[in-house]
């Protein structure tokens, strides 16, 4: 349940915030400010420092990176992590001729109200919000500055979300990598070189981990190959060839196991056509199950709209396993069947 924060005003003192929010909602009210500011909707912000302009108090740093978030909605609400309280409440702001600067106004906030531990900039950043004047976007920060030159805060973007399982990207791809990229045994710049990655190399994304104030990434060479750790500043999210980007758990072989097919029809198989099944995962990714005319089924496997294998078996001899493109289809080849799959059977449409 939420209500207002109730603040300490020995350790935060209390100037101003009855002026400020009558000034803010009139603001509101005159309809002087836009809610629908593009640069801050929908982005997500962590504490970095606040900087006060009193010697005496000097810059003052979170407990942990996580410790104060923000994050603007398109629809004029933010929510707030406050060290170990939640908040919520209103901004709008009006951008200057350089929309990464301007006026901007949050508040009043309205929080949960557990005491914390540690040193409780979230609770000073919720006594401060009503009292915020302006924002700067610069070198991919935001600095939300207080009225009067009483201080600047100053937030990172909170990284995106890295796992699978979270709605991270399923493929990363190497880029701005000088030299390539080294692939490290473990996520260390000290740790023994497995192998180097060429920008444009894409990898499946095995989960990310914060190790030493750097994020490093847990991966597999597209396809296979040596597992290890790369650092994740050279990478980013690889883009399908209909130009999505897949994020989350690919369950298409999964939903086709269970004959949860989002299409079927028939495609060629060799000298007749055979019924099939798709189960689509976005992006390219996909599982195709082909009903031969001896009643037997055989599951096709593809990944970024890429052809990768098939369920070959010891019982039917681990068949040889091929693909080439002509035109819009895949002609695919196990051992001596054959199969016609158009790119609309992939990605639908």
């Amino acid at each position: 349940m939420f209500k207002t924060l109730r603040l300490n005003p020995q350790k935060w003192p209390l100037r101003g915030v009855t002026r400020s929010v009558a000034a803010l909602c009139g603001l509101w009210a005159a309809g002087t400010l836009s809610a629908h500011a593009g640069v801050l909707e929908d982005t997500a912000w962590r504490l970095a420092e606040f900087r006060s302009m009193s010697d005496e108090v000097g810059s003052l740093r979170p407990d942990s990176p996580r410790s104060v978030q923000l994050r603007f909605g398109a629809d004029g609400s933010v929510s707030m992590q406050l060290d170990c309280n939640r908040g919520s409440g209103r901004w709008q702001l009006k951008p200057s001729a350089d929309p990464s600067n301007g006026h901007i106004e949050l508040g009043p906030v309205a929080a949960t109200t557990a005491l914390c531990p540690g040193n409780n900039l979230g609770e000073k950043f919720a006594r401060d919000a009503p009292m915020l004047r302006g924002y700067s976007l610069r070198e991919g920060r935001l600095a939300l500055s207080l009225q009067a030159d009483a201080g600047i805060y100053v937030f990172d973007p909170v990284p995106p979300k890295t796992s699978i399982a979270n709605g991270g990207p399923r493929v990363w791809e190497v880029t701005d990598a000088p030299s390539g990229l080294n692939l490290r045994a473990a996520a260390s710049a000290s740790a023994r070189i497995v192998s180097r990655f060429a920008n444009g190399d894409r990898l499946d994304n095995l989960g990310c981990e914060n190790v030493g104030g750097r994020l490093w990434c847990n991966v597999q060479q597209f396809g296979g190959r040596a597992v290890g750790y790369v650092a994740a500043d050279y990478l980013r999210p690889a883009i399908a060839p209909d130009g999505t980007m897949p994020a989350g758990d690919d369950d298409s072989a999964l939903r086709a196991g269970k004959a949860d097919f989002d299409a079927t029809g028939k495609v060629p198989c060799g000298d007749t056509w055979c019924e099939f099944g798709v189960a689509r995962a976005g992006g390219g990714f996909a599982t195709v199950v082909i009903t031969r005319p001896d009643g037997r089924k055989r599951a096709l496997f593809f990944r970024m709209g890429v052809a990768t294998g098939a369920d070959t078996s010891q019982g039917d001899g681990y068949p040889e396993f091929s693909v080439t493109r002509k035109d819009d289809n895949y002609l695919i080849r196990v051992g001596s069947e054959r199969y016609t799959i158009p790119d609309a059977v992939i990605y639908g449409g």
